[in-house]
């Protein structure tokens, strides 16, 4: 292979790789990668631990009282990142049991939901759930 066909060989490669951005229209911008979110503000996710569980086991060990299962329809809908079904019964993690975790989000509620631990966000949108603590 001569020096001048590898040449052209390389012009040509180089020439159809840029070929798709130069042909985009420059009067029209670009779409951003991430349409949904600002670049400003960072997502973070927040999620229960696995040794948070055993603060919760401790506490209702002994306060069962109007704990029951979920039903299977709704235990369905109860899906991170949606709100709480509309008429489930919550009801707010004492004090006594969230000075124990060792993390407490800002913004961020602990409700009991039949027998699940739920975290909602300022928004009333499900961020974790906890399961398997009765």
């Amino acid at each position: 292979m001569s020096k001048s066909f590898r040449f052209l060989l390389i012009a040509a490669l180089v020439a159809a790789v840029g070929a798709p951005a130069a042909a985009q229209r420059p009067d029209k911008p670009a779409k951003p990668a991430n349409s949904k979110g600002s670049k400003d503000q960072p997502v973070v996710r927040v999620v229960f631990h696995d040794s948070d569980r055993g603060v919760f086991r401790e506490y209702y060990r002994t306060r069962r009282e109007g704990v029951k299962p979920l039903p299977l329809g709704i235990s369905k809908n109860l899906v991170r990142g949606k709100p709480l079904p509309p008429g489930i019964v919550k009801t707010r993690v004492p004090d006594l049991v969230l000075v124990q975790l060792p993390w407490r989000p800002r913004g961020y509620s602990f409700f009991l939901v039949g027998d699940r631990i739920v975290l909602l966000n300022e928004k009333g949108f499900v961020a974790d759930i906890l399961d398997n603590i009765f």
